[in-house]
């Protein structure tokens, strides 16, 4: 697929799925850390003084980079693998294997989470959430006022195998590319930022928030889309079918 498209497919599922999915998966952690780092007056009260912006900027844009770099280096590795089989492939003649299998299983995601409304969600079972050691660095995290924590902890919760992300991987080990898996997930993970400062600054988590599957299913379309081009790509490269278009190839 071209970069420029993959880019902005990655962005825009990135964008789309922030508000609905990764606010309310990763929203109680966020909106905790930013609890946390408000002042709390002599009596008890909370107050809400000018430097508070500044407060929660320190703290949550090294915490989104954190979750960025992870996606980022995840996206390198799922890449190199494509690139992997893609070599495989080639000894037996037959060329983007790494199409063929992570198109694949794009498109099965995408059904999955039509028909279940949470696609890929076995993979969550293997979080590092759910280890006790990184459940005590996080809840100690969330008190500290440290770039240097908040970068961490952000990346840790980057590390964090939601169905999402799976989709995404898949997408990053299709292109065959290390350096395009891994700028597949950076436009991903930038484009997740506006929704986690949104529950940052504005307390949108556990307020009204985007209850809709609509954002859900065109995500899901846009990862489906992507593993037909990627399929599609493979039958052209092994001179199966005609190429369709050399700007999606």
């Amino acid at each position: 697929m071209n970069l420029q498209l993959l880019l902005a497919s990655a962005a825009s599922v990135g964008l789309l799925q922030g508000f609905l999915h990764c606010s309310g998966m990763c929203g109680p952690f966020v909106l905790a850390y930013s609890m946390a780092t408000v002042p709390k007056s002599t009596d008890g009260g909370t107050v809400v003084p000018p430097s508070v912006w500044k407060v929660l900027l320190r703290n949550h844009l090294p915490h989104n980079l954190g979750r960025v770099t992870a996606f980022t280096v995840l996206g390198v590795v799922f890449g190199a693998i494509g690139s992997f089989l893609n070599v495989i492939g080639a000894t037996t003649g037959i060329e983007a294997i790494a199409g063929f299998i992570g198109g694949g299983l794009m498109i099965w995601w995408a059904i999955d989470e039509f028909r279940t409304g949470h696609g890929g969600a076995f993979v969550e079972k293997w979080s590092l959430l759910q280890w006790k050691p990184v459940q005590r660095y996080l809840r100690q995290g969330i008190h500290k006022s440290s770039a240097t924590s908040a970068y961490l902890s952000g990346t840790i919760l980057g590390l964090h195998p939601c169905g999402l992300l799976f989709a995404m991987l898949l997408s990053a080990s299709s292109t065959g590319s290390a350096f395009r898996g891994g700028l597949t997930l950076l436009a991903f993970g930038i484009g997740t930022i506006p929704a986690l400062f949104s529950v940052a600054i504005v307390g949108f988590y556990g307020r009204k928030r985007l209850q809709s599957r609509t954002f859900a299913y065109i995500a899901a379309v846009f990862i489906g889309l992507s593993g037909v081009l990627f399929i599609l790509r493979g039958l052209a490269v092994n001179h199966w079918i005609p190429s369709v278009s050399p700007w999606l190839f």
